[in-house]
């Protein structure tokens, strides 16, 4: 597998956009710079695998950005909805953790599966 380095700054770009989206959001709220570090770089991880990652072979490539691109839906929602909402830290940072690690657990799976 191969990183392009030109989609990876793209991913990175659309990340800090979102992130600071989410920060305008929430003006005046306690948590603000968390919601936007926590949404921007939460985006950015599926991001990058559904953009940056390309292979010669198609097999675990195309396992990866399925899965990266549901992910990437999954985090988006639920930024949104702790953006909007009464955020409490706590659910927020174990919410987002559990479904990072989930990903990076089904994409190390499936790019190793495939070996």
């Amino acid at each position: 597998m191969k990183i392009n380095a030109v989609f990876l700054l793209i991913a990175l770009a659309i990340s800090v956009l979102a992130g600071y989206g989410f920060y305008a959001a929430n003006d005046g709220e306690i948590y603000r710079l968390v919601i936007t570090i926590g949404g921007g770089l939460s985006l950015f991880i599926p991001l990058a695998g559904l953009l940056a990652l390309s292979a010669g072979g198609r097999g675990g490539v195309v396992h990866i950005k399925v899965v990266s691109m549901l992910f990437f839906v999954v985090l988006l929602i639920e930024q949104v909805v702790f953006s909007f909402s009464n955020l409490k830290l706590a659910p927020y940072l174990i919410i987002t953790g559990i479904f990072l690690l989930v990903y990076v657990l089904i994409g190390y799976t499936v790019a190793h599966t495939g070996e």
